[in-house]
């Protein structure tokens, strides 16, 4: 075939295509953003985001203006404009320590909803986030500032997706603090063992965390889906807070959590809530169901000789319908789940 018989179709092709965009504009008045993809503008937008990893904010700005006069419709730059503003005015800057920089993170989260876009939200967390890792030893394990809480060096971690980093830290911290409950953390301990793929860590991680105290669970961070989906839906019925106190109970109902029968983590924390009789002493549909969700928990995992009261009894008082279907559950699923006594 020769030369021109075989460019021919190309050079009708693109000249198709100019006039599809040339209609486009004439007609409909729209305007092509960017017909030049190699627009030296792009060289200083990837120099503004590399100053803006550094928190050198000054230059970040300098490289973003150079790029609006060369290409002003060049995509993200009222976004990254918008970010270095808001890095401005909590006042971080390149040598801004953890301290700092953790409560440069505390203004983010507060102002998590008012922020014009994910992608700007998400560009801010992850500089403050690699930032603190830049300014931290290696072998730290702990809060960033732990005066305040708030921000472990895991969350970071998972924040930049060093999903094994995260693991690590955070199993290193609660293994030193198992003392204390860290529903928090553990969640978090849950997300790092979904991405590493290793279903038990993930389930226990969630499991601690959501029975131990749904409010205190990062859910916007979680990365198990279905538990997601169960939440949200919940969310569709109920407000937040007893959405979060059904979750957990949900979640072992359509066979998302696992209890394992022997699993005492939650013995001490249940028997300092003084359980007896209690369901009666509960007015709000949030406490009543958080209850719920722990006397499942104990009827699960065989705690029964550790408390000073009947489990299911307890359901049975604190939400009938939902132990209807607690025991409908059990019926359906073989194995020692499936023990009704005299139910």
């Amino acid at each position: 075939m020769a030369f021109r018989d075989r460019l021919y179709p190309g050079v009708v092709l693109a000249f198709r295509l100019f006039l599809f965009k040339l209609c486009l504009t004439s007609h409909y008045g729209f305007k092509m953003a960017q017909i030049n993809l190699f627009t030296p503008a792009i060289i200083h937008k990837e120099k503004a985001l590399t100053a803006l990893q550094r928190l050198a904010l000054k230059e970040a700005q300098e490289q973003l203006q150079t790029a609006r006069e060369i290409d002003p419709s060049l995509a993200d730059l009222e976004m990254l404009t918008h970010t270095v503003d808001f890095l401005r005015k909590v006042g971080v800057h390149s040598k801004t320590r953890p301290p700092g920089l953790v409560r440069a993170w505390r203004r983010l989260r507060e102002a998590k909803d008012s922020t014009p876009s994910r992608t700007m939200y998400a560009i801010l967390e992850t500089t403050l986030c690699r930032r603190i890792l830049e300014r931290l030893p290696d072998d730290y394990n702990d809060y960033v500032h732990p005066s305040s809480g708030g921000l472990h060096i895991g969350y970071c971690h998972l924040v930049l997706q060093n999903a094994e980093a995260a693991h690590k830290k955070l199993l290193d911290y609660l293994t030193a603090h198992a003392e204390e409950s860290h529903p928090l953390l553990w969640g978090y301990f849950g997300d790092a063992g979904y991405l590493l793929n290793r279903s038990d860590e993930s389930n226990s991680g969630y499991l601690r965390a959501l029975f131990m105290d749904p409010q205190a669970v990062d859910l916007a961070m979680l990365k198990q889906p279905q538990i997601r989906t169960i939440y949200d839906e919940l969310c569709e019925q109920h407000d937040d807070d007893l959405a979060r106190a059904l979750l957990p109970s949900e979640a072992w109902l359509q066979g998302v959590l696992h209890i394992p029968p022997g699993n005492t983590y939650l013995a001490k924390f249940i028997q300092r809530r003084r359980f007896d009789l209690s369901a009666e002493l509960l007015l709000y549909p949030t406490q009543r169901s958080h209850q719920f969700a722990l006397c499942l928990y104990v009827d699960q995992s065989g705690l029964h000789g550790d408390i000073d009261f009947n489990a299911r009894e307890e359901m049975q008082r604190l939400d009938g319908e939902l132990f209807r279907r607690y025991l409908a559950v059990l019926e359906s699923r073989p194995g020692p789940q499936r023990i009704l006594e005299r139910w």
